[in-house]
């Protein structure tokens, strides 16, 4: 009996280092993406082993199962892993194991793990202790350089990649383009990643990037969170941008030149740009600051934050706040699912929500409407010649509107639902009639139109001094 259970004990050690070894293949393979197509070897090993020890009943019935034959080298790994754990207990080769991982991992590894070993599981410590670089593959960067001259242009169309531009005072065009994959939850991953084909074209002062897959698109459209690309890209301070990439960031900063930047679920991030910038996005939040030049922002679900320029802006969002400060220019926003505000703007605005409030601080005529909530306005000054002050008009809100004392208007005020109440004195004419749904006539002899219409709220002007500025 006893020389049998030596036996048994014998034949569990093996076992034990059986598991260790093919855990080892399967981890080298899966890091250093080696031994394509060695899973099925290791995948028939493992299961052999749980199979001999379902039949010595050295494990629980149903506790372990078999790999599956798809099985990547990372569940490979994991499975060899705990199965080794549980017999770690019985064979007492906790000596063994560690001296194991302490080759392959380091000393440092073991010294942080050696606290939990005794009650934890190997593989959850393992994959929680591993490095994030030991889970990444990657090829060697495309590093290239182009003599170019001002008002060229770059143009990038990738299918996956961030993008961040930069200037600078050479003449000259530099690209740096860093890839990698992460393989510990898609083995796969690195063979997509191989499959980007990246063109560089320098035509004059031109230069063009394309980075395309090839192959199934459907199977590397599904792996791009596995995937990380980046075009780092110095270009001389004149120069203009056509910058199309998939599902990652685009940065632009210190250029005089128009700019074109289109992304897919990711954002874009835009300062110190002298020219016009025409932006978009499907799911990504949008950030313009610094900027001389007419601007056109769009995503369908974000935000939009627009600060410190001059010239028109033109901007949309379907389900996000857009917020709007110290620009100097006009102003056309839309969003239906958020808030609008401007601050400390100049010029006109043109605004429309359903779905959230409007708040405005500006110095040039204002037409908001307001489908779902209410507007709030500051008007800090008037220009000469001007014929429209404010047009407002909101359904299920109410609308509040500070003016300077000495302000010269003619108001029309209506609501339904409720009233309208003022702090300035208005001069209805002899044949009108005072209501409390409705304010017409004039403030300090007449002027500009205030025209204000609300539909389930209040309409109430109230007076700001000059020197102190309501803040919305």
């Amino acid at each position: 009996m006893e020389q049998h259970r030596q036996e048994q004990q014998h034949e569990l050690k093996g076992l034990f280092h059986m598991l260790e070894h093919t855990a080892k293949i399967a981890e080298d393979a899966a890091l250093t993406d080696t031994f394509t197509g060695g899973e099925t070897r290791c995948i028939t090993q493992f299961n052999n082993v749980l199979t001999r020890l379902n039949s010595l009943d050295a494990v629980p019935d149903g506790l372990f199962d078999a790999l599956k034959p798809d099985a990547s080298f990372s569940q490979i790994a994991i499975a060899c892993h705990q199965l080794a754990a549980y017999l770690n207990e019985e064979l007492d080769t906790t000596a063994d194991f560690k001296g194991w991982l302490s080759t392959f991992f380091g000393k440092r590894f073991m010294e942080n793990l050696t606290e939990e070993l005794t009650d934890k599981p190997i593989g959850d410590l393992i994959r929680k202790a591993v490095p994030d670089f030991l889970t990444e593959t990657t090829l060697e960067d495309i590093v290239e350089t182009f003599p170019v001259a001002a008002d060229g242009r770059l143009t990038i169309d990738a299918d996956c990649g961030a993008i961040d531009i930069q200037s600078t005072e050479e003449d000259t065009v530099s690209v740096r383009v860093q890839r990698a994959a992460q393989i510990k939850a898609n083995r796969r991953a690195a063979e997509i990643l191989k499959n980007l084909d990246v063109q560089i074209t320098h035509e004059a002062s031109d230069v063009k990037i394309e980075a395309k897959f090839t192959g199934d698109a459907k199977r590397w459209q599904k792996r791009q969170n596995d995937l990380d690309v980046q075009f780092d890209i110095l270009v001389p301070r004149q120069y203009n941008l056509d910058l199309k990439t998939a599902c990652a960031d685009i940065s632009v900063a210190n250029i005089t030149g128009d700019v074109n930047a289109e992304t897919f679920r990711a954002g874009l991030r835009l300062q110190d740009i002298t020219g016009r910038v025409d932006g978009r996005t499907s799911l990504g939040n949008i950030d313009l600051k610094a900027f001389h030049g007419d601007a056109v922002l769009q995503t369908t679900v974000g935000n939009i934050g627009i600060a410190d320029g001059t010239g028109d802006v033109k901007t949309k969002t379907s389900a996000g706040n857009l917020q709007v400060v110290q620009v100097i220019g006009a102003v056309n926003g839309r969003t239906s699912g958020g808030n609008i505000i401007l601050r400390g703007c100049k010029g006109g605005a043109d605004l429309k929500n359903a779905g959230g409030s409007i708040e405005v601080e500006n110095d040039g005529p204002v037409l908001a409407k307001n489908a779902g909530g209410s507007i709030r306005c500051h008007l800090q000054e008037v220009s000469e010649n001007q014929s429209l002050l404010l047009d407002l008009e909101t359904t299920g809100g109410s609308i509040n509107v500070s003016l300077v004392p000495d302000i010269d208007a003619t108001v029309e005020a209506k609501v339904l639902g409720g009233s309208v109440t003022t702090e300035f004195p208005v001069t209805v004419e002899a044949s009108g009639t005072v209501k409390p749904d409705q304010l017409q006539g004039t403030i300090n002899g007449g002027g500009p139109l205030l025209k204000l219409r609300s539909v389930g709220g209040n309409i109430i002007l109230r007076k700001v001094e000059t020197d102190q500025p309501e803040e919305v």
